[in-house]
């Protein structure tokens, strides 16, 4: 698997500042060669500082209850 494939993967399983390394020089096959690469990934409930803060929503307007005919 090429190594920018293997960035994408790592980005959409929730990790950022993906990187690769370096190759290792170690050769399981004559097709592969092992590579670091490096990725953060956060607990639960933490927030990235790289995306930025959204906004609270505006609480709805208060609106007044229609009047009924003979009622105060």
């Amino acid at each position: 698997m090429p190594g920018k494939d293997f960035l994408a993967l790592l980005l959409k399983a929730g990790f950022h500042r993906v990187k690769q390394g370096r190759y290792t020089g170690f050769k399981s096959s004559p097709a592969t060669e092992g590579a670091l690469f490096y990725g953060e990934k956060l607990a639960a409930g933490q927030a990235r500082e790289d995306s930025a803060p959204q906004p609270e929503p505006a609480p709805a307007p208060l609106e007044a209850p229609p009047c009924k005919p003979g009622g105060t």
